[in-house]
C-alpha cells in the first residue's frame, strides 16, 4: 500500500471525502495538499512513537574508526539506543557522547535499535516489524488529527482504539527486557 492511499484512507475516515477524491485524481486543492502534508507528519510521528515505545528496531553494524570515534550519523540508520558493542565475540567497553560513540577499538560491531526512515507520499508503507498494519497507523494518524484539530471527543475514540490496538499486539508478544510505556497500568 502506499503512502499516499494510506492518507486518502485516513482522509475518508475522518469525513473529508473531497480532498481524498482529488488527491487521487491528482488535482488536490490547496487545502487537500495542507492536509495531506499535515497527515503525512502524522505518520511519520505515529511510526517514531511505535519505535521508540513499543515495537522497537533492532540492528548491528560493522564499523572501522582508526580513532575509535564512531560518529551517529556514520551509522547507516539513525540510532536511539545502543545496546551492545562487541569487538569480535568479544563484549568491550564504550561511551556515548553528544555525537559519536567512543571505544578503544579500531573495529567494532554495533547493536541498537533505530528509527524508521521518514516515509513520503510515493513510498510504500512498510515498518519492520510485521504486526504494526496500515490499520494502527491509521488509528495513530486519526487521533493525532484530532487531537490537533481540538476535537477531544474524536480524539479519544480514536486514541483509544489506537491504544487498544498497541495492547493486542503486544499481548501477543513476549515481554523482553523492557516494559513498553504504559503496559504495566
Amino acid at each position: 500500500m502506499k503512502v499516499k492511499d494510506l492518507i486518502c484512507n485516513v482522509m475518508r475516515l475522518a469525513g473529508r471525502t473531497s480532498a481524498a477524491d482529488s488527491i487521487e485524481n491528482g488535482a488536490p486543492t490547496d487545502e487537500a495538499a495542507r492536509l495531506k502534508r499535515a497527515l503525512l507528519t502524522y505518520l511519520n510521528a505515529v511510526l517514531d512513537e511505535l519505535a521508540r515505545g513499543y515495537f522497537p528496531l533492532d540492528t548491528e553494524e560493522q564499523m572501522r574508526s582508526q580513532n575509535g570515534v564512531y560518529a551517529f550519523g556514520d551509522f547507516l540508520k539513525a540510532p536511539v539506543k545502543i545496546n551492545r558493542v562487541t569487538d569480535g565475540e568479544k563484549p568491550i567497553e564504550w561511551h556515548i557522547c553528544p555525537d559519536y560513540l567512543q571505544t578503544d577499538c579500531k573495529n567494532v560491531t554495533v547493536y541498537y535499535e533505530y528509527l524508521p526512515p521518514e516515509l513520503s507520499e510515493d513510498d510504500e508503507f512498510f515498518y519492520p516489524v510485521f504486526a504494526v498494519s496500515p490499520r494502527l497507523a491509521e488509528y495513530g494518524m486519526l487521533a493525532e488529527y484530532y487531537l490537533v484539530a481540538g476535537d477531544g471527543g474524536a480524539y479519544n475514540v480514536w486514541e483509544s482504539k489506537y491504544r487498544s490496538e498497541i495492547e493486542m499486539l503486544l499481548s501477543r508478544s513476549t515481554v523482553k527486557e523492557r516494559i513498553p510505556p504504559r503496559r504495566w497500568i
